[in-house]
């Protein structure tokens, strides 16, 4: 499973744009292809401070696009209310039990920027 995930970036206490995510496999002769999410009967997202304090904890996320892998989760009011670096991850659940985390490796970074009209 490659990743290739990089800081997202957005403004406190907006909920646009929506976090998303491609998820892709290895194929043929090593090739990047986008991995089959047919089988996922539910995701989540969660996300915590750079102390491990859970900002977001297994809220529903959305598969966009089944086929071409790609997952995304929709900001509510209050999830970016607090400017500050989090680290974050989507979980997969499959049809046979089996459970995968995105990414696979490391963390989806998020940076909530401070709104210069926070008052």
């Amino acid at each position: 499973m490659q990743q290739n995930v990089k800081t997202f970036q957005m403004k406190q206490n907006d909920t646009l744009p929506t976090l998303q995510v491609n998820v892709k496999a290895r194929g043929c002769l090593d090739s990047v292809i986008p991995f089959d999410l047919s089988g996922v009967t539910a995701c989540t997202f969660s996300m915590a401070d750079d102390c491990g304090n859970l900002k977001i904890s297994s809220m529903p996320a959305f598969i966009s696009c089944y086929s071409g892998g790609s997952v995304q989760y929709n900001w509510i009011n209050g999830d970016t209310d607090a400017p500050g670096k989090y680290r974050a991850e989507f979980e997969l659940f499959f049809s046979d039990g089996k459970k995968m985390t995105i990414p696979t490796l490391g963390a989806i970074e998020v940076n909530i920027l401070k709104d210069v009209n926070d008052v």
